[in-house]
C-alpha cells in the first residue's frame, strides 16, 4: 500500500473542502430552482380560467386546482430541515372560488394523495386539517360577497392560518414539541412568501373576472346601440311617408279641390302608407334576410313619382320644385329603395330652405361613359366643408333633431347600385347632390 505524504493529506483535505463548498453552493441554487418551479405551477390555473370563466361547475374548479396541488406535493421544496410545498395555495383558492363541493373534493384528494406518498400518520394529518376546513365554512359567505381587495385579504389570512395550524398541530400530535422553534420559525419567511403568492394569484383571477365582466358589458352596450340605431332608423324612414300623407290629407280637406286631383292625391296617400308598411317589413326581415328584388328603373318615371310625393311637403314649406326629366335613361336596382333615397335627399333639401326657395331635380346622360348623373339642388342655407365631409356617418346630422340615419341610408342605397354620390355645398348658397349611376338598358339582364 502506498503511504500518503503530508502534502498528499493536505491535498485530500483541500479536495474535501472543495466538495463541501460546492454542496453548500448548490443547496441554495437547488432550493431557488425548485421554489420557482413550484411557483410557476401554482399559476397554471390562470391559463385555463379565462376561457371557462362562465362555467361555475364545482367539478371543473376542482380539476383546475387539483392539478397544481398534486404537482407541488410531488415535487416539494427542501428547506430548513423539512419538505415545504405550495399545496395550500390551490387548496385554499380552489375551495373559496369553488364552494362547499369543491372544498370537500380538494381536501379528500389531498388526504388520498398524501396516503399514496406515504411517510405520514394520515389520521393525525386529517385532524390537523380540521381547523382550516371549519374556517373555510365561515369564510365562504364573506368571500362570495366581497370585492377584490377583501378577497385578497381573506385568502392571505386563510393561507397563513392553514400553514400555521396544520404543520404545528401535526407536530404536536406526533410529539415533536420543539418543531415550532427549530423548524417552523425559520421557515416563516417562506410561508409569508407563499401567502403573498396566493394574494397575487387572486389578484390575477379578479383581474380576469373584471375584464370578462367589462367585455360582457361592452357587448351588451353594443347590442343596445344596434337596437337603438334600428329603432331610430325605422322612426326616421317611416316619418318621411307619413309626412307626405299628412300633407296630402290637408290638401284633400280643401273643398275647392276637383275630383281628379282628389283621386290622384288619395292614390298617392295610399301608396305612401304602403311604403311605410314596406319599410317596417324590411326592418322586421333583418332577422330573416331575403333576396332583394332588383329590376330596371326608368329614371323619368321614378324621379317624377318622387317629385310628386315631395310636392305636398314642398307646398307647406313654400318651396318650388323644378324638374327636367326629358332624357331616356334606365338604371338597375331596387325601385322602392331608390325612391326612398331620392325622397330623403329632397326632404332634407326642403328642410334646408325654411324661408322658401327652389328645389331642382334633373339628370344628364353620358352615352360614352354609359352613366347617368342625377342632380338634386336647393337654394337653402348650405353646409360648410367639414359638414359635407361628415355626411353619411352614423348619427351625424346638420339638423338639430336629426339622427343622421337618413343620409346614411342614401349613401348605402347608391353604393348598392354601384353608383357614386358627390355633394357640393356653400354656406348661404345652397347644396347640390350629384348621383352617378351606371346605365342599364330596359330588360337587360344583370350579370
Amino acid at each position: 500500500m502506498q503511504k500518503l505524504t503530508p502534502s498528499d493529506k493536505g491535498n485530500d483535505r483541500s479536495v474535501a473542502k472543495i466538495k463541501l463548498s460546492t454542496h453548500e453552493r448548490n443547496g441554495p441554487m437547488l432550493f431557488h430552482s425548485d421554489f420557482i418551479l413550484n411557483a410557476f405551477i401554482i399559476f397554471l390555473p390562470l391559463i385555463f380560467y379565462r376561457p371557462f370563466y362562465k362555467r361555475k361547475n364545482p367539478f371543473f374548479l376542482y380539476v383546475l386546482f387539483l392539478i397544481p396541488m398534486i404537482i407541488t406535493m410531488t415535487f416539494p421544496v427542501n428547506a430548513f430541515g423539512s419538505a415545504l410545498d405550495l399545496r395550500g395555495i390551490p387548496l385554499v383558492i380552489g375551495s373559496l372560488y369553488g364552494g362547499m363541493y369543491t372544498t370537500l373534493l380538494l381536501f379528500g384528494s389531498l388526504l388520498a394523495y398524501r396516503l399514496v406518498l406515504g411517510g405520514i400518520d394520515l389520521f393525525h394529518y386529517a385532524v390537523a386539517l380540521v381547523p382550516t376546513v371549519v374556517l373555510l365554512l365561515f369564510v365562504f359567505k364573506r368571500f362570495e360577497g366581497a370585492g377584490a381587495k377583501k378577497r385578497m385579504l381573506l385568502v392571505f389570512g386563510t393561507c397563513l392560518f392553514l400553514r400555521v395550524t396544520v404543520v404545528n398541530s401535526y407536530a404536536l400530535l406526533e410529539g415533536k414539541t420543539s418543531f415550532f422553534v427549530t423548524s417552523f420559525v425559520p421557515s416563516l419567511p417562506i410561508i409569508l412568501v407563499q401567502c403573498v403568492m396566493a394574494v397575487m394569484l387572486v389578484f390575477m383571477i379578479e383581474t380576469i373576472r373584471s375584464q370578462q365582466r367589462m367585455q360582457e358589458d361592452i357587448i351588451q352596450a353594443e347590442k343596445m346601440k344596434v337596437v337603438s340605431e334600428i329603432a331610430a332608423s325605422v322612426a326616421h324612414e317611416v316619418r318621411n311617408p307619413l309626412t307626405s300623407v299628412r300633407g296630402f290629407i290637408q290638401l284633400l280637406s280643401d273643398p275647392a279641390l276637383d275630383d281628379r286631383k282628389r283621386q290622384e292625391f288619395s292614390a298617392i296617400t295610399l301608396e305612401e302608407l304602403d311604403r311605410a308598411e314596406a319599410i317596417i317589413t324590411d326592418y322586421l326581415s333583418l332577422a330573416k334576410p331575403q333576396i332583394e328584388k332588383l329590376e330596371p328603373i326608368v329614371l323619368e318615371e321614378a324621379l317624377a313619382k318622387a317629385s310628386q310625393i315631395l310636392s305636398s311637403y314642398a307646398n307647406l314649406q313654400n318651396v318650388e320644385i323644378v324638374t327636367d326629366l326629358k332624357s331616356s335613361a334606365t338604371v338597375y336596382g331596387s325601385k322602392s329603395k331608390f325612391r326612398q333615397a331620392v325622397i330623403n335627399i329632397g326632404k332634407n333639401a326642403i328642410e334646408a330652405m325654411p324661408g322658401g326657395g327652389k328645389l331642382t331635380l334633373t339628370y344628364a346622360v353620358d352615352d360614352q361613359a354609359r352613366t347617368v348623373t342625377i342632380t338634386i339642388a336647393d337654394t337653402g342655407i348650405g353646409m360648410s366643408e367639414a359638414q359635407v365631409n361628415r355626411l353619411g356617418s352614423p348619427y351625424y346630422s346638420t339638423k338639430d333633431k336629426g339622427t343622421g340615419l337618413g343620409t346614411m341610408v342614401i349613401f348605402s342605397v347608391i353604393r348598392g347600385m354601384n353608383g357614386q354620390i358627390d355633394v357640393q355645398s356653400k354656406e348661404g348658397a345652397g347644396t347640390a347632390y350629384f348621383i352617378t349611376l351606371p346605365l342599364t338598358q330596359r330588360g337587360e339582364a344583370r350579370t
